[in-house]
């Protein structure tokens, strides 16, 4: 069995109930870390997200990290606002922001209490079953659109059931890889996008920049 067939195998076995106590335990130490560990470790975990259009469950494969310190393309970076505040609350904490008037893009706070550390979650790929393309969330905004988020949910907790997205463990990437991050200007050479090597869901943009880790 390839290494495809073992995560599907794997997938199959995940329930898309709100995790259990053991698990939201575990689910929030990995939260619980730096940005650039939980950015990494974040890969491979399930997002899910009860919609109008059935259960959505989507298995992150692209993530950014943004400091909470010396990290001039982070939003913390410009001061605690009304719409930053989500990043100073408890790690697993969700920040929806609008890109260009059009797209949302989802984060989630992570490191500790009033340390606004983020992992932007830029590309996932469906669960099987899900009747969805491979590359139905390839790219944030995509992402956004398939998970039906919006800034409405922005304060919202990962690992609350009154929540509208909660977060399932899910297995690794086989091989992940790391890039500069996409899009941005300021501390563009950093090597803090992380990203499953075998996923076709991960976006092109400087797909291949970085070396393996």
């Amino acid at each position: 069995m390839g290494y495809r067939g073992v995560v599907e195998r794997a997938l199959s076995s995940v329930r898309l109930s709100f995790p259990g106590r053991e698990e939201r335990r575990r689910l929030q130490a990995l939260l619980r870390r730096p940005p650039e560990q939980a950015a990494r470790a974040l890969l491979g975990q399930i997002l899910v997200r009860p919609t109008r259009h059935g259960v959505r469950a989507l298995r992150i494969v692209e993530a950014e990290a943004y400091l909470a310190r010396g990290d001039p393309a982070a939003h913390a970076s410009r001061g605690r606002t009304a719409r930053t505040e989500p990043l100073w609350r408890a790690p697993g904490t969700v920040y929806v922001y609008l890109i260009y008037g059009v797209h949302h893009c989802l984060n989630l706070a992570v490191d500790r209490d009033g340390v606004p550390g983020c992992v932007l979650i830029r590309a996932a790929e469906p669960l099987a079953g899900q009747r969805l393309p491979a590359r139905a969330a390839r790219g944030p905004g995509r992402l956004c659109c398939v998970l039906d988020l919006d800034r409405r949910d922005s304060g919202s907790h990962v690992l609350d059931r009154r929540g509208r997205l909660f977060l399932r463990q899910g297995p690794p990437p086989r091989e992940t890889r790391v890039s500069p991050r996409v899009g941005i200007r300021q501390a563009a050479d950093r090597l803090l996008r992380f990203y499953d090597a075998d996923s076709p869901a991960v976006s092109s943009f400087r797909r291949a920049v970085a070396r393996p880790r």
